[in-house]
């Protein structure tokens, strides 16, 4: 597999952990990896070399990465959490505090509202392997210039990254840029009520950089397609 990276902002990269899956590195520092680098979302199972690849391929030395934050805890995000957390860089994993349980210690996840098919699918998605991982709360600074957001709804833990200064959000599977703006697949939604709400307090932020966990960034009319998402959302869900 090739490794394709972009810059996203300054001092943000989007890399493709795999097929139409991103992983997003961020430097302290803004441009290098003197103060540590942030890992967001790991890919697969799999990913791990990739992405260790892909971060030398943009000059980085990837034993500087001191935190990996996982938006969630489905598999192809969050399922190289464990190889990174025993490499010789030693980084602290976090996540959302409803999804703790899921990367900690492998159990079953929570849920609210879902689809018939998602409450049969669901209990059965392969989990990453057990990770030590603290909790990453709302509110709190991820680093410099980066804010952890609530995104309930894909799972009950969801997280988001804003950086205002760049006006760039990253959304996770909050929202999907598949062949176009979407929710993605509603049996892999955990909390269809709390969809709507996540996505109308996303919105209200109005991004001019969309970064999704599926998908190539959205950078033309980003906020008013959010807007457009969320107006859906809230009418059919």
């Amino acid at each position: 597999m090739d490794n394709r990276t972009e810059p996203l902002v300054p001092g943000v990269w989007r890399i493709e952990a795999g097929t139409f899956v991103n992983a997003y590195l961020i430097a302290r520092d803004g441009s290098s990896d003197a103060d540590g680098l942030l890992l967001l979302d790991t890919g697969g199972p799999r990913s791990g070399p990739r992405l260790v690849r892909s971060i030398r391929m943009l000059g980085f030395d990837p034993t500087r990465i001191d935190e990996v934050l996982l938006t969630h805890w489905h598999r192809e995000h969050a399922g190289s959490a464990a190889r990174f957390a025993a490499s010789s860089a030693e980084p602290e994993v976090r996540a959302g505090r409803a999804d703790l349980p899921v990367v900690a210690d492998g159990r079953a996840p929570g849920s609210g509202r879902g689809t018939h098919l998602g409450r049969l699918l669901q209990p059965r998605l392969p989990r990453p392997a057990p990770t030590p991982a603290t909790a990453l709360d709302a509110g709190e600074p991820a680093c410099p210039g980066a804010h952890v957001i609530a995104a309930p709804g894909h799972t009950l833990g969801h997280r988001a990254l804003w950086l205002p200064e760049h006006g760039a959000l990253l959304a996770g599977d909050a929202v999907y840029n598949l062949w176009r703006l979407s929710i993605g697949p509603t049996s892999l939604i955990s909390d269809l009520d709390a969809v709507p709400k996540t996505l109308a307090e996303l919105s209200r932020l109005d991004p001019a950089v969309l970064a999704c966990g599926h998908g190539p960034p959205v950078r033309s009319r980003a906020g008013r397609r959010l807007v457009r998402l969320a107006d859906q959302a809230a009418a059919r869900l």
